[in-house]
């Protein structure tokens, strides 16, 4: 009888195994939150760009939910009691790592795309789609030479320099582009304390969805940090691409929310949707609303009177 190979299971199928599960989970919330934004009002008249985003989005995590399963049915169920097959490479993991990075390409760059509107400061905005790019890159990288390892374990510990590399850059440009996105929302506090409120649970949204994601990044790291010749490090790295997605959604979803906050105690809230047609409303006004910065009045109550704000996440003029 052929002498079996030992190894951890545990840290190597068994992690993979847990991390589908866990994608799986927040694959379901992906595809609530994007049924809740095709029918929420806001998709209607948002740019033909955004809702193309939210389809390939939904597309793309689509597919990598797909190459996620077929990893333990490849394992567990066509090899199963062939302990010589968990040690084979599999297409479907570095295909799923590639499109985690196309994911996460498209929403970052909708997060510089929102920086550029708060701030309209285009070296910081260039700045940080340059980070966006750069982490693409190295993951691309790292997923080209994974294709050309014959054994699981030997890519991961073979590759380790160039996979940490591409997981550090990944969370240092989360963790950028989530600080410019929170900085720029604390320079347009007014003083009025509605539009500051909002302003507030924007900082939290920001920092909470950025968050998110970074952890799963770090723990990326430190995982392939100290057991690269286990597999924790795919445990997190399934997920990843689930959170890029869901982060984004959330932004789009919660602007009516925000915007019906801000509407309760006036009839006249403008929303942006009729900026536009806002005769009775300076440029100047209506420039500073669509980029989430509004101007402060000299009188805070005549303020709020007459120019209630309507904030957009994604900051454009729809």
């Amino acid at each position: 009888m052929a002498s079996v190979p030992t190894f951890d299971r545990g840290g190597t199928i068994g992690v993979e195994y847990l991390g589908v599960v866990f994608s799986s989970i927040l694959y379901g919330v992906t595809c609530i939150q994007s049924f809740q934004y095709f029918r929420s009002v806001k998709a209607g008249s948002d740019a033909w760009w955004i809702r193309s985003m939210v389809l390939a989005l939904l597309t793309l995590d689509t597919i990598h939910q797909a190459f996620l399963i077929h990893v333990p049915y490849y394992y567990l169920i066509a090899h199963y009691g062939d302990p010589e097959a968990l040690l084979k490479d599999l297409w479907s993991i570095p295909s799923a790592v590639a499109l985690t990075t196309i994911i996460a390409f498209i929403s970052n760059s909708f997060f510089v795309y929102r920086i550029w509107k708060l701030s309209s400061n285009a070296p910081v905005s260039l700045f940080c789609f340059v980070c966006a790019i750069a982490e693409s890159a190295a993951v691309l990288t790292y997923c080209v030479k994974f294709y050309f390892k014959k054994s699981l374990l030997d890519a991961e510990l073979s590759l380790k320099t160039t996979g940490l590399a591409a997981i550090a850059i990944a969370a240092v440009a989360n963790v950028f582009i989530s600080a410019i996105m929170t900085f720029y929302l604390n320079a347009s506090r007014t003083g009025l304390r509605r539009s500051d409120s909002v302003i507030t649970k924007l900082i939290v949204l920001v920092v909470s969805t950025g968050t998110s994601t970074t952890v799963a990044l770090v723990a990326d790291l430190i995982s392939y940090t100290i057991a690269p010749d286990l597999l924790y490090v795919l445990m997190f790295e399934f997920m990843v691409a689930k959170l890029f997605v869901n982060s984004t959604l959330t932004c789009l979803n919660l602007r009516d929310h925000i915007n019906s906050v801000l509407s309760d105690k006036s009839a006249n809230s403008i929303h942006l949707s009729r900026i536009g047609n806002e005769t009775s409303v300076p440029t100047s006004q209506r420039a500073q609303i669509a980029n989430l910065s509004p101007s402060v009045n000299t009188d805070p109550i005549e303020s709020r009177d007459k120019y209630p704000i309507s904030y957009s996440f994604d900051g454009s003029e729809v």
